[in-house]
Formats: C-alpha cells, sequence, structure tokens
C-alpha cells in the first residue's frame, strides 16, 4: 500500500508495510519530510500534531494503517515547522 502524506504544499508518498500503525506511518513521512528539508539546506526540526483524512477526520496513532488507509489515499499532517537559530547570526 502507498499513502501520500501532505505537509502544506509539500507532497510525499509513502509506501507502507503490513502490521503499520497511523504512528510508523507518521515517523516515516517524517523521516522523507526531513530529507526534503536537508536537501533544501533548511535547518529545521518538524513536530507532529496529527495527521489527518482529506476532509478533516483525525486518526488515531496507535491505530493499524491497514483499518483506517486505503492504497492510494491521501492524508495531510497537521505539524509545525520550527526554524532552528543560526549559532553564528542568532537568525
Amino acid at each position: 500500500m502507498k499513502v501520500t502524506v501532505t505537509f502544506g504544499d509539500t507532497a510525499v508518498v509513502v509506501p507502507c508495510k503490513a502490521g503499520w500503525t497511523v504512528k510508523d506511518l507518521v515517523d516515516q513521512a517524517t523521516r522523507r519530510y526531513r530529507r526534503i528539508l536537508d536537501q533544501q539546506q533548511e535547518d529545521s526540526v518538524v513536530q507532529t500534531h496529527r495527521l489527518e483524512y482529506s476532509d478533516g477526520g483525525i486518526l488515531d496513532m496507535d491505530d493499524p494503517l491497514a483499518d483506517l488507509v486505503e492504497d492510494r489515499e491521501k492524508v495531510r499532517k497537521q505539524y509545525l515547522l520550527l526554524l532552528e537559530l543560526s549559532p553564528r547570526t542568532g537568525f
């Protein structure tokens, strides 16, 4: 199964393994999104608040992913992006 997780305007596709929970999907999607930020040379921290269906329903982190999401479904992640301050400039 593949699930597309959106972070604002950025979408990442995550191939999901059997037995994964929603938390496993969140962890993998966040890891992939951080790689994108690293490639853009942005120092930042991503904190997850929740994962939602496209229509707004919130998914519980402990639920089995296969019970909630269908193949190629799109979900969006509500997150907080924290920019790290540069030690040299303070900005």
